[in-house]
């Protein structure tokens, strides 16, 4: 199902006495020094710019009940083991899931870092983000209630990363942890663009530093924009991601997906499957005016 699109001719009418009425393309006479014409242009611009918004999320809004229930039939098809709950044994060493392990030392150590990194998120980060999105009423915050990862799966982040490089310590582990904090504003299609490329002016402005960007609105199984921040004084890192609301939904929809493509118990024939359900919710996202011009920074090859 493809997602319907407004034509030309269905752009909101103008009243017959207005200044643009019969009029194409303004000239600069009809801007300089009238007042009337320029308003009546920019209103006549967020009109039409919300009804194509609205018509994106309607059409979005029909096909949600048929992707939800292809990804039942995958996991019926691939059934996979629940979760287990992590533990922590009579000596203090922590378990989770997948076999990870952290001695008594770390988990201590690890308990008393994501202590830390609840209060600075609650007294320096999440102020300032809300001060970024006070500054334009056209998006908001969306998923607020996932801003903080929890306990567990931090724990579980730092468990895999010192699996590979046992050397870290404990602290630096859970450093280069990029998400403990995120957040996610979500934009229309319409000024997706200008309102990311605003908001990353802000949170500079607030005193962050950008450490990565990344833009995969080229990419056909997730769509959006990932980026990572930090104090300059700080090893504490966030993430902040830019979407519309139709890509959020998408992520949140294929989010389990993209968890099993991580799982290296997940078969080659099931991977193939899961692509193919990303690209097919993917698909559905409506194009987004400029937003696959943002550059990534560092500067780097789009996904493709």
């Amino acid at each position: 199902m493809g997602i319907d699109r407004l034509d030309e001719d269905d752009e909101p009418s103008v009243q017959p006495d207005s200044p643009m009425a019969g009029r194409n393309s303004p000239s600069a006479a009809d801007w300089d020094g009238n007042a009337d014409f320029y308003a009546e242009r920019v209103a006549y611009s967020v009109e039409y710019h919300h009804r194509v918004d609205a018509a994106y999320q309607a059409s979005w809004a029909e096909a949600l009940p048929g992707l939800r229930a292809a990804w039942e039939e995958h996991k019926r098809k691939y059934p996979h083991p629940e979760r287990s709950q992590p533990t922590v044994d009579d000596h203090g060493s922590w378990h989770g899931d997948g076999g990870r392990e952290l001695s008594p030392a770390r988990n201590a150590d690890l308990t008393l870092g994501c202590v830390e990194i609840r209060k600075r998120a609650n007294d320096d980060i999440l102020p300032a983000v809300r001060r970024v999105e006070a500054a334009d009423s056209m998006r908001h915050l969306v998923g607020l209630e996932n801003w903080l990862k929890g306990e567990d799966r931090l724990k579980e982040k730092v468990a895999d990363r010192l699996r590979y490089q046992p050397e870290l310590t404990t602290g630096q582990a859970l450093a280069e942890v990029p998400d403990a904090v995120r957040f996610t504003l979500a934009y229309s299609e319409s000024r997706y663009a200008e309102g990311v490329r605003a908001d990353v002016e802000r949170l500079k402005a607030e005193g962050f530093e950008l450490i990565k960007l990344k833009n995969s609105w080229t990419n056909d199984q997730y769509k959006g924009i990932n980026s990572q921040w930090r104090r300059p004084e700080s090893a504490l890192r966030f993430e902040v991601q830019f979407h519309t609301q139709a890509s959020f939904e998408a992520k949140q929809l294929t989010h389990k997906a993209y968890e099993r493509l991580r799982d290296p118990l997940t078969s080659k024939g099931e991977e193939g499957e899961l692509e193919s359900y990303q690209r097919r919710v993917n698909a559905l996202i409506p194009p987004v005016p400029g937003a696959a011009d943002i550059e990534n920074y560092p500067p780097e090859d789009r996904d493709g």
